[in-house]
């Protein structure tokens, strides 16, 4: 109870902090499709997830603890979030404490204390490196996984235990439906999740399986390596098909690296934040993650052959010392198993502060076990573990304290984040949001100078011209123009500031831009092989009639949409574009453009390879579009019928 205290203590100030950027991303599809009262709009909201293949519907239906419509307030957001790492703090010192007491029958010549599961779970908890990670609301997803792989790794104890005893019915449950269960509850949670019977594997071979043969112990091995081992053989089959499938690309989708490049960065990666938790820091960062480059080759950076040897003898080390060291040895291997997916072939981002929740876990445990292990200088080493706990929580609540103040932690970010363009360009933001226009267009300015290809240093600087002094520079529009059609990495962001410039005032009336400069940006766009996915073609013709509507030219916004909708049929854009000829005073051609996809829907039938493609499928063949469309072609033709009048 002290612990949590503290804990909640430290993290306080940080609850009073905004949505952050991914937020807006991941929060906004609550309610997207109507208020959610009863099992059919809940259906609706569980499916609607596309980060994972699985959509982790288990990481959205917690959201719904805290709001049930969008827009809505951040702070019970981020209360939830306190309350589960609190909760994982309780969980993973139930965990230690049950695998040290397995380790002690094991090793019956190491001394323990039992002090040692509790503060090794508080110098998880109060470590100040995952502030990022509570305190950043969408980051729940790296949450629950930990929940439900401690529940599981509780889970496999329990089975353990009876199949010791000759308890093969309740040991079996215990493994299929605990670990089974708690498992799929991960994965559902984020894909890293379905890593549970891999680190639960490690525990038992590591602390909880008896040393000496038994008919209990061979039954447990069988069941271990049934519902265990396979999920683990499983995992990395399908890890190396992913890898296989993307090494010889000469550029991943939407990345600036291959494959091969990727895997040598990530030891960097690795090392990087062991530095972060063997030396804590306050203060911002945590945020924005794209000032770490990737390996070009075995010494660019030079840190990269390094690293990787570090890491290969680090793992051989482990093996080796697995006997005489068994605490450091499981702790190390339990870090590196919780990166393997993550930090291997899928191609997510190089680095990211929250990828450590769980594969940090037990981290604390070796330092706690060395300090408070029996021997001489006893209160000597409990003053040091008081003194550090201590550090870690006045740390954790600085650090909380930045983000708990949107204007303090862009400053903090940016001057950390000196090479990130995405901490620049968020500073030069709120510089101009707080009247400092001329510092913020000199520091987007200086960032464009120093990332000359980034698409979103080039739409930010516009936005912050336009809105900061009413007027574009000319160079200003054509060095987008030329980063538009030549960038290589698309940024996602791109077609909803577009969209939005086409119906924003301030951008419409800035001299030097208005609707003639967004369409010289969508033409440039176009000229970019990136733009050939049938996505892409979409969404910028999507642009184009927007500002057809802008132009007050209704029916040549919808050839636009029309084109847009034959690029790629998606009812969600149909619908949202026959509203918007209705608001520019053609419904009727509103009501033309729903019948145009209504012809296109009948002959498409995608199939539903994951969540996404079955949350469409499920809202086409439950009547939802049907629904809308009929509702929204009737109010359209009433419209029609009452202006013809």
């Amino acid at each position: 109870m002290l612990l949590a205290a503290l804990v909640t203590w430290a993290y306080w100030p940080g609850l009073s902090g905004p949505f952050l950027f991914d937020d807006y991303g991941n929060l906004n599809v609550i309610g997207a499709n109507g208020p959610i009262r009863d099992a059919r709009s809940l259906l609706y909201y569980l499916t609607s997830g596309n980060a994972d293949p699985t959509g982790r519907p288990v990481a959205l239906l917690s959201f719904l603890l805290d709001a049930q419509a969008w827009p809505a307030d951040p702070w019970s957001f981020k209360r939830t979030n306190l309350a589960l790492h609190v909760l994982n703090a309780g969980l993973l010192a139930a965990v230690l404490r049950r695998l040290q007491l397995g380790l002690a029958l094991r090793t019956p010549d190491m001394a323990f204390s039992h002090w040692t599961p509790l503060v090794a779970a508080a110098l998880w908890a109060a470590h100040p490196f995952f502030v990022s990670t509570t305190l950043y609301v969408v980051q729940r997803e790296a949450m629950l996984p930990m929940t439900f792989v401690l529940l599981a790794l509780l889970a496999w104890d329990r089975a353990a235990n009876n199949f010791l005893a000759g308890h093969a019915g309740r040991a079996w449950s215990w493994t299929v439906l605990g670990v089974g269960t708690a498992t799929l509850l991960a994965g559902l949670s984020k894909a890293n999740g379905f890593l549970a019977p891999t680190l639960a594997g490690l525990a038992w071979l590591w602390c909880l399986r008896p040393i000496g043969p038994s008919t209990g112990r061979r039954t447990a091995d069988r069941a271990a390596l049934f519902c265990l081992g396979l999920p683990t053989v499983l995992l990395l089959v399908y890890l190396a098909r992913v890898g296989l499938h993307l090494w010889s690309l000469p550029v991943l989708h939407g990345r600036e690296w291959t494959l091969p490049e990727r895997l040598l960065s990530e030891p960097r990666a690795i090392w990087a934040y062991v530095g972060r938790l063997v030396l804590p820091r306050a203060g911002g960062g945590g945020v924005f993650v794209d000032d770490f480059i990737a390996s070009r080759g075995w010494l660019a950076p030079m840190t990269t052959l390094p690293a990787l040897s570090m890491l290969a003898a680090s793992v051989v080390a482990s093996l080796a010392a697995r006997r005489r060291f068994p605490v450091i040895s499981f702790a190390w291997l339990f870090f590196l198993v919780g990166h393997l997916l993550e930090s291997s072939v899928i191609p997510l981002e190089l680095y990211f502060e929250h990828r450590n929740y769980l594969p940090a876990a037990m981290m604390g445990w070796p330092l706690a076990h060395a300090l408070l292990q029996p021997g001489g200088y006893a209160r000597y080493r409990m003053a040091f573990v008081v003194l550090l706990l201590g550090t870690f929580l006045l740390l954790t609540h600085q650090r909380a304290e930045v983000w708990g103040n949107r204007r303090l932690l862009a400053a903090l970010s940016a001057s950390h984040a000196t090479d990130s363009a995405r901490a620049q360009a968020d500073e030069a933001r709120q510089e101009v949001l707080s009247g400092s226009v001329d510092a913020g267009l000199a520091r987007i300015h200086a960032a464009l100078r120093d990332n000359p290809g980034s698409v979103d240093l080039a739409i930010t600087a516009i936005g912050l011209e336009c809105n900061g002094t009413g007027e574009l520079a000319e160079d200003t529009l054509a060095q987008a123009q030329g980063i538009l059609a030549t960038a290589r990495t698309w940024n996602y962001g791109l077609y909803e500031w577009m969209h939005a410039a086409a119906r924003t005032m301030e951008m419409r009336n800035c001299r030097g831009f208005g609707l003639a400069g967004l369409a010289s940006l969508v033409d440039a766009a176009e000229r970019n092989p990136q733009s050939d996915q049938p996505s892409r073609k979409r969404d910028l013709r999507h642009v184009r009639g927007r500002i057809a509507i802008a132009h007050g030219q209704p029916a040549r916004a919808l050839g636009w949409f029309d084109a847009a909708l034959l690029a790629a049929p998606d009812a969600d854009y149909a619908l949202v574009q026959a509203a918007a000829l209705g608001q520019a005073g053609a419904p009727a051609l509103g009501a033309q453009h729903l019948d145009h996809f209504a012809r296109l829907e009948a002959r498409q039938s995608p199939p539903v390879r994951d969540m996404a493609g079955l949350h469409r499928w499920l809202l086409r063949h439950d009547g939802y579009y049907a629904r809308e469309r009929s509702r929204l072609r009737k109010q359209l033709l009433q419209d029609a019928q009452a202006a013809s009048e």
